[in-house]
Parts: C-alpha cells; structure tokens; sequence
C-alpha cells in the first residue's frame, strides 16, 4: 500500500508539472500571437505618421509657394495655392493625430494574456485552498 501511495503521488505531481508546463508554453503562445498583432498596429502607425509628415511637407511646400506668389502678385492664383496647401496640411495633420493614437503606450499592454494569467493564478490559488 506504502508503494502505491507513492506511486500515485508522483505520478499526480508528475501531471500537475505538465499541466503548469503545458499552461505556461499556452500562456506564452498568447503572448507571442498578442504582441505579434500589436507590432503589426505598430507598424501601421509609423507608415501613417510618415504619410501624415509627407503630406505636412508637401502643404508646407505649398504655403510657403503660395505666400511667395501672394507677395509678388495681387491676382487670385495666391488664393488658389493658399486652399491648396491648407487642405493638405490638415489631411496631413489629421494621418499624425490618428498614428499618435495607434501609437499610444496604453495599446501596448497585451490585455488578454494578462487577464488570462491573473485567472490561471486565481484557479490554481482556489485549487490549493
């Protein structure tokens, strides 16, 4: 009776460190696939924050042709540059606005992997109580 006794216990101490091993490798796959689509937003963000400066240049290009024109002329092409450049420079300036909050530290933070680890420790805390 004294072997099987320790039998079972080192085969139930055997499972319980593959189910810890098997949780931990699970946990880690979820990190990897979560951190993996954040890089990818990450990567989203930097090709529309340099979109948004080229368009900021390009309106800048454009003012600053514009403001030439409106000092050398007093004929409504300066107007037309003016429009120009404005609507591009705030197309621009809206690309940054919305890269900055792709961007964001807060959307960093891999949510689900920790929600999941937190209720895997509350688990296994219940189980040993």
């Amino acid at each position: 009776m004294d072997i099987e006794r320790r039998t079972s216990l080192r085969t139930l101490v055997g499972e319980v460190a593959d189910d810890a091993r098997d949780l931990v490798r699970g946990e880690l796959s979820l990190a990897r696939a979560e951190i993996d689509a954040k890089v990818d937003r990450v990567v989203t963000g930097a090709i529309s924050v340099f979109g948004g400066m080229m368009l900021g240049y390009a309106g800048l290009v454009v003012m600053l042709l514009a403001g030439a024109l409106a000092l050398t002329r007093v004929l409504p092409d300066w107007a037309a540059f003016l429009i120009v450049g404005g609507v591009v420079l705030l197309i621009g300036g809206m690309l940054a606005l919305v890269a900055r909050r792709a961007l964001a530290p807060s959307g960093m933070v891999p949510e689900r992997t920790l929600r999941n680890v937190q209720a895997d420790a509350m688990a296994a805390k219940d189980h040993l109580s």
